[in-house]
């Protein structure tokens, strides 16, 4: 009979799929197969998805699919986001209207999970946002007052409030803006990494107060919002769209709208860092696209045709796992311990259901970018 020597931990059973994968490998042979292309990619695509959402991870298969269009969304498929949240959203419904071993043999469910997995592997991709880099000596007023000013924006004089908002404000605003009437993606980016980090700088030496009393991001609480600056970068892009729309320059109303309403917090799943990225892509939006030749997000899907007939014969991969024995649902924890060196604590108790979905978030990120 085997025994454990003093101070030895017992050794963690491996958590296994329905169809007797590694749970971790699951997870890990999906997120890779979905940059690949070609109809075996699509094969392994639609059988990883369907072993690990009979096996009861629905919410890693769904943060999985979440955090892969943000390393590698391309400007020409911004669709995506306004497709992937109604289709969380319609998924979400199902997972909570039926018993979970039902869910699994529903028909709707196993299709409209094959369509996200189909139509995700096929759009255009290009590599993640990359931030430019903000020296440190940056955020020093001297380096401030050698900046030429930028032009004044009309998008910046409706946002921008002398009562609550520091000048700083109004001058990255204009910079920013500027930046993108110029097509320079990189200043632009930079001005919003320089002011996202002087908020952090801020707020840490004057005990969470920053450079604007306005309360943008607090829905009438009359709280501080750690992200108020985020909300006025949004809202200047957002007016900033508005011309640009007016000027028949730009056609994407539900794409921006999409990367508003994640911004402000719509799908609960995504990080802060995310979050960023929306106001993120918005400038790369503002910038870029008023030059294309037609100036519009394209559709998710060249061929729905083909499409169609794919989503039909995909039931059969949910059909193969469904017979093989149900097992425990797989949570987030079990795909954890590769990721060790994360220090990420599954001891501690989440308190809230906003401290469950930030543990579960690190825990499904640290395994995906380690």
């Amino acid at each position: 009979m085997a025994t454990l020597s003093v101070g030895q931990q017992p050794e963690k059973p491996i958590v296994r799929t329905r169809f007797g994968y590694e749970a971790k490998e699951c997870v890990r042979a999906l997120h890779d197969v979905l940059s690949q292309t070609g109809a075996a990619a699509t094969g392994k695509a639609l059988h990883y998805s369907a072993d690990l959402l009979c096996s009861g991870g629905f919410e890693i298969w769904i943060r999985l699919f979440w955090t892969f269009i943000f390393q590698n969304i391309h400007l020409t498929s911004l669709r995506v986001f306004v497709y992937l949240q109604q289709r969380t959203q319609d998924l979400e419904e199902r997972v909570k209207k039926l018993d979970m071993e039902e869910l699994y043999k529903d028909p709707e469910f196993q299709q409209r999970a094959a369509e996200v997995v189909l139509i995700l592997q096929t759009i255009p991709r290009q590599s993640k946002l990359v931030w430019p880099k903000v020296p440190v000596e940056t955020h020093d007023s001297i380096w401030i007052q050698s900046v030429s000013a930028p032009k004044e924006s009309e998008a910046v004089r409706k946002v921008w409030a002398a009562q609550h908002d520091q000048p700083i404000l109004r001058f990255v605003g204009n910079q920013i803006l500027m930046a993108c009437e110029e097509a320079n993606v990189e200043r632009a980016l930079f001005w919003l990494r320089w002011v996202l980090d002087e908020d952090k700088r801020l707020r840490k030496m004057n005990n969470g107060f920053t450079m604007t009393t306005n309360r943008r991001g607090s829905q009438g609480s009359g709280k501080i919002d750690k992200a108020e600056i985020g909300y006025y970068i949004a809202a200047i892009c957002a007016e900033a769209y508005k011309d640009l729309a007016r000027r028949g320059l730009i056609r994407m109303h539900e794409e921006f709208q999409a990367l508003l309403d994640l911004w402000k917090g719509k799908q609960g799943r995504l990080s802060m860092r995310q979050r960023q990225e929306c106001l993120a892509i918005m400038i790369l939006a503002l910038a870029e696209v008023p030059r294309w030749k037609v100036p519009a997000a394209q559709p998710l899907v060249k061929d729905p045709t083909v499409i169609s007939r794919a989503v039909q014969q995909s039931v059969r991969f949910f059909q193969e796992v469904l017979v093989k024995p149900q097992v425990q649902p797989i949570v987030p924890k079990d795909i954890a311990g590769a990721a060790k060196r994360k220090k990420i604590s599954l001891t501690g108790k989440p308190t809230s259901t906003e401290d469950q979905m930030r543990l579960m978030d690190e825990m499904v990120m640290a395994f995906i970018d380690r």
